[in-house]
C-alpha cells in the first residue's frame, strides 16, 4: 500500500498514540478487527485553518489503519489530498492540507496484525465534513429568491455570517428585490463544481446594507435593468464610523463575488445606491462578468462598479473576467467620490489592485476615477498581469487617479490595446504611469470575444501567463 509521505506520523510507540503494551502486548488476538467508529473521529481545524487535524481512538490489537482523505467537490471526480489514499497510517492522528470551502471524505479502516493473528476490518468507517461555513438556511431547488426571502425573513436577533445555501445544479428565479436589511449574508452554493443557476425574471437587484458575499452560483440577468448588486438606500446609523472615526456607512465585512458566472448584466454590477457607504474590501475573484450594455440598463452614475456615494477602501479584481457585447459606452469602469480617501473613512491606506483580469470591449473615457486617491503615499495600486482591450484611453493613467505623485505604483505585463488594435505605449500614453518596461504590445489574439471565449494565442501573453487564467487552460 503506498505511504504518504509528509501526512503520517511515523513516530516512536510513545509518540503515536499507543503504548508498549498496547502494541506488542495486545490481549486482543485471533479476531477480525473492528474500524474506528464516526462518532470517535474528531475532525478539527489547526490553529491558522491551513491543515486538517483528524484523530481517532486507538484500536487494541492493530497493525496500524488504512486511510484516504479526498476532495469530494466533485463527486464524480474526487481527488487525494496529499496523495492520501488506502495509505497506512502508524498512528492515530493524520494531518492533511485544508482549502476553504471544500467537501471532504475521511474513510478509515483498522489493518490486521499478523502477529497476534488479528485480522483487517472488514467495513471502513467513512465521514464527510466540510470547510463551508455552518449553513443558516436552505433554499429549495426552483424557489423564486424574492418569494422566498419575503416568506423567511431574517430573524432580526441573528449574528454574524448568514450563510444560505443554494442547491447544487439547481435552478431558481428572482423576480423583485431580495432585501437582507443589515444582517451580513452569504448566498452561495455548496458545491464548486456544480454552481446553482439564478434567472432574473424582472428588474430586480440584491440589496444588501452590510457585508455581502456571493459564492459559486451563475447569474443570468437578461430579465432585469437594474444593478445586480444594490446596496440599501436607508443604511443602518449604527455603522457610521464603525473604524473610529469620520461619517460614512463603515462595512466592515468584506463584499465579494467569489467564482460566479454572472451574464447578460444590462445594469450596474454594484452600486452604493448614492449613500455613503465605505466598504472594507471589495473583492471580485475567479468570475467572469458579462455585460450588455445597450442603453437600456441603469448604469448609476455611468460607472459598472459605483461608489460615487462614498469609498472602497480596499478593491481587488483578480482572476476573472469582465466584457461587454453591448455598443453603449460608459465613462467608468470603477468609481469613487473623489473626497474619499482613507484617512477620511478611518484607514491608513487605500489599495486598487487589477490582477491576471481580462477586460474587453468598454471604451470608457475614464476607466476608473478617484481623484481623492491621486498622487497620495498612502495609495497603492497594483496593476499585474492583466489585458485591456478597447477598454478608452489613457488606462494606466485613470488607474492611478491622473497623478502617481508619492503613491505607490506597480505595473507588470499588462497589455493596453486599442480598439484599433494600436498601442497605449509606455512612450504614448502610459508614459509616466505605467514605467515599467513590461508593457506587452502583441495582440492577445481572443478566440471568439463577442462570444465569450477570450482563450488566447498571443504568444507573450500565454508566455508570461497574463489575463484570466482560465483562458490559458
Amino acid at each position: 500500500m503506498p505511504i504518504a509521505a509528509g501526512v503520517m506520523l511515523l513516530a516512536s510507540c510513545a509518540q503515536d498514540g499507543f503504548d508498549d503494551d498496547e502494541r506488542w502486548q495486545s490481549d486482543v488476538k485471533n479476531t477480525t478487527l473492528q474500524s474506528p467508529t464516526a462518532d470517535n473521529i474528531t475532525i478539527e481545524a489547526s490553529t491558522d485553518g491551513s491543515q486538517t487535524i483528524i484523530t481517532w481512538p486507538v484500536v487494541y490489537g492493530a497493525g496500524g489503519y488504512i486511510c484516504s482523505v479526498y476532495d469530494v467537490s466533485n463527486p464524480d471526480a474526487p481527488v487525494a489530498v496529499d496523495a492520501v489514499a488506502d495509505s497506512l497510517v502508524d498512528g492515530t492522528r493524520l494531518v492533511v492540507t485544508r482549502a476553504e470551502d471544500t467537501n471532504y471524505q475521511f474513510s478509515i479502516t483498522t489493518a490486521g496484525n499478523e502477529e497476534l493473528n488479528n485480522k483487517t476490518a472488514e467495513t471502513a468507517t467513512v465521514v464527510d465534513f466540510t470547510t463551508f461555513t455552518a449553513t443558516y438556511g436552505k433554499i429549495p431547488a426552483g424557489s423564486d429568491l424574492a418569494v422566498w426571502f419575503a416568506n423567511n425573513p431574517i430573524d432580526p436577533a441573528a449574528e454574524g455570517e448568514l450563510c444560505f445555501d443554494l442547491e447544487a445544479g439547481a435552478e431558481y428565479t428572482m423576480s423583485g428585490d431580495v432585501s437582507f436589511g443589515n444582517k451580513q449574508v452569504t448566498l452561495r452554493t455548496t458545491s464548486k463544481s456544480n454552481p446553482a443557476k439564478v434567472t432574473l425574471t424582472a428588474d430586480a437587484s440584491l440589496v444588501p446594507a452590510n457585508g455581502f458575499v456571493l459564492k459559486y452560483i451563475n447569474f443570468d440577468c437578461s430579465g432585469s435593468t437594474k444593478p445586480l448588486i444594490a446596496m440599501s438606500e436607508t443604511p443602518d446609523e449604527s455603522m457610521v464610523g464603525a473604524t473610529g472615526t469620520g461619517d460614512y456607512y463603515n462595512i466592515m465585512q468584506p463584499i465579494t463575488i467569489n467564482t460566479c458566472n454572472i451574464s447578460n448584466l444590462r445594469g450596474s454590477l454594484y452600486t452604493d445606491s448614492g449613500k455613503k457607504y465605505c466598504a472594507s474590501t471589495f473583492l471580485v475573484t475567479n468570475s467572469v462578468v458579462h455585460f450588455v450594455l445597450d442603453g437600456t440598463g441603469t448604469i448609476d452614475e455611468s460607472s459598472l462598479i459605483n461608489a460615487y456615494g462614498g469609498h472602497i477602501n480596499n478593491f481587488t479584481a483578480q482572476n476573472s473576467t469582465f466584457y461587454n457585447t453591448g455598443s453603449e459606452v460608459v465613462k467608468y469602469f470603477l468609481r469613487y467620490n473623489n473626497s474619499g480617501r482613507c484617512d477620511r473613512a478611518g484607514y491608513s491606506a487605500d489599495y486598487v489592485t487589477f490582477r491576471n483580469c481580462t477586460f474587453y470591449n468598454f471604451g470608457c473615457d475614464q476607466f476608473c476615477n478617484y481623484g481623492g486617491l491621486a498622487g497620495r503615499n498612502t495609495s497603492n495600486f497594483n496593476i499585474v498581469n492583466n489585458i485591456f482591450a478597447s477598454c478608452g484611453e489613457n488606462v494606466a493613467r485613470r488607474i492611478v487617479a491622473g497623478r502617481v505623485g508619492s503613491a505607490i505604483a506597480t505595473f507588470s505585463n499588462n497589455t493596453y490595446m486599442n480598439a484599433d488594435g494600436t498601442f497605449q505605449s509606455t512612450e504614448g500614453s502610459c508614459a509616466g504611469y505605467d514605467d515599467s518596461g513590461t508593457a506587452i504590445e502583441e495582440d492577445p489574439g481572443f478566440a471568439d470575444p463577442m462570444k465569450g471565449d477570450f482563450s488566447i494565442s498571443g504568444s507573450k501573453q500565454a508566455s508570461l501567463g497574463t489575463g484570466d487564467p482560465r483562458w490559458l487552460e
